[in-house]
């Protein structure tokens, strides 16, 4: 199987700690054609552009942008998304952590699956205690 680019967009504000871990997740991953494209709106935080810099020189599969104002949520993941060069999408909050599998696993879904459009899978919530608690998505509105 050829491996398609997989662009993996990371809006993050004033979280350093989970972008931290969030960006070890990602480039801890097996599948290893990866575009990561962080925008960072307008932290305030200076160990977020600190993290940015330090994950950007190790890997050069990442790429960062620092607006210059606070743009607001939903343009924010917009412009993650308009700035994404691979033929499949996926967002990763700055608090996310995923199994090193996780885009492998997705791919080989899609590529095997011509007639799929898009890829849900379960979450876990993970507390700062330690404890987790599953979570039921609602695919409700999803129709065959």
């Amino acid at each position: 199987m050829d491996s398609p680019l997989v662009t993996v967009g990371i809006p993050t504000y004033n979280r350093p700690s989970g972008l931290r871990k969030t960006l070890e997740c990602i480039t801890k991953q097996t599948y290893l054609n990866l575009q990561i494209i962080i925008s960072d709106n307008c932290s305030d935080n200076p160990d977020v552009l600190n993290i940015l810099r330090e994950f950007a020189a190790a890997d050069k599969r990442i790429i960062y942008f620092v607006q210059e104002k606070n743009i607001s949520i939903v343009p924010n993941f917009r412009f993650l998304l308009n700035n994404a060069s691979g033929k499949y999408f996926m967002w990763a909050a700055d608090d996310d952590e995923w199994d090193e599998n996780f885009i492998k696993t997705t791919v080989e879904v899609l590529e095997n699956n011509p007639d799929v459009v898009l890829c849900m899978t379960d979450v876990d919530f993970i507390y700062e205690d330690g404890t987790t608690k599953k979570s039921r998505l609602d695919r409700g509105f999803i129709h065959k």
